[in-house]
């Protein structure tokens, strides 16, 4: 069943969607609370963010409104915005105290967001609105490095000339010295982070998208076991996103079952850790099926799943 509202709350959601500022303020003046939780924990901020009402949410942020309030998404109203381009609405919202460097629940930046849409201007306003170039997301990407991997020169320009010195990097200028692009994948024979095919290889495993997947790797000829700045694989994002039918896919597919990422972790691992137990068992299927030779050969990379 959708859920019910109140004639006072349909009232909200239309005059947010239309940004109809007069009837907000008759609604906040009447004591309603503009800030209730609409469908998906969304909330009227959200909607203004979205459909790209800078004076309602002036109006709702006046009133209160929860600014860096996330949905059940892990959206928030700054997001809506970038995501759609309003910058008028990305201005209010930050001049109002939204959080310009709250990552989504996977860890990417609205400047990141940004870099994925290829949206330049959009880029530029969060950057002079004090958004971090050098923030990565939970797969290691940074809005350079995306920049990079999809040979977009005027965009990684603009981050190259607005890369952030963090503390670390004052504390030791050898590090300093290393431009951003210099620093290698977790393993440099698998780098295919300039590959626009396997970029689009990566997103579709993150997805459980199979079809794509087998369309790249069959006929556009993709490396299924490249590796992104941080190590991850396609076999790792699928099985940290609980995709089991997209994991049985790429194993089909050549995915090579010990490959880790930075931090050590396997596919096998981070499905454990995720709590995805249907993958789990399909992992510790197929690293059983090895034969001995094999076993023996990659014991040191198989030992740490098989503590799991």
């Amino acid at each position: 069943m959708g859920i019910r509202y109140t004639d006072t709350q349909k009232e909200l959601i239309q005059a947010t969607r239309t940004g109809d500022v007069a009837e907000i303020e008759r609604l906040i003046t009447s004591g309603f609370d503009t800030d209730c939780e609409l469908k998906y924990g969304s909330s009227a901020l959200m909607i203004a963010a979205s459909r790209g009402h800078a004076p309602a949410i002036e109006a709702l942020a006046r009133k209160g409104a929860k600014i860096n309030r996330r949905n059940k998404f892990g959206v928030t109203a700054l997001m809506e915005a970038v995501e759609k381009g309003h910058q008028d609405c990305i201005k209010a919202l930050v001049a109002h105290g939204a959080d310009i460097n709250m990552p989504h629940n996977n860890g990417t930046t609205v400047l990141l967001m940004a870099a994925i849409r290829r949206d330049l201007k959009t880029i530029k306003t969060l950057i002079d609105l004090g958004a971090r170039t050098d923030l990565a997301n939970f797969d290691g990407w940074t809005p350079l490095k995306w920049a990079q991997a999809e040979s977009n020169k005027a965009m990684a320009e603009l981050f190259k000339s607005h890369d952030v010195v963090t503390e670390e990097k004052k504390e030791g200028e050898a590090e300093s010295e290393t431009p951003v692009e210099a620093v290698p994948a977790a393993d440099p024979a698998r780098d295919h982070t300039h590959d626009t095919f396997w970029i689009a290889f990566m997103r579709a495993a993150a997805a459980g998208d199979i079809g794509t997947m087998k369309r790249l790797a069959e006929e556009e000829g993709v490396e299924v076991n490249g590796q992104s700045p941080n190590g991850t694989t396609a076999l790792i994002a699928a099985a940290k996103n609980g995709h089991k039918d997209a994991v049985c896919e790429l194993i089909e597919l050549g995915a090579d079952l010990n490959l880790t990422d930075a931090g050590g972790m396997t596919a096998l691992t981070w499905a454990a850790q995720t709590g995805q137990v249907m993958i789990v068992k399909e992992l510790k299927t197929r690293v059983a099926e090895q034969t001995p030779s094999e076993e023996t050969k990659e014991g040191d990379k198989i030992a740490p799943t098989e503590r799991i």
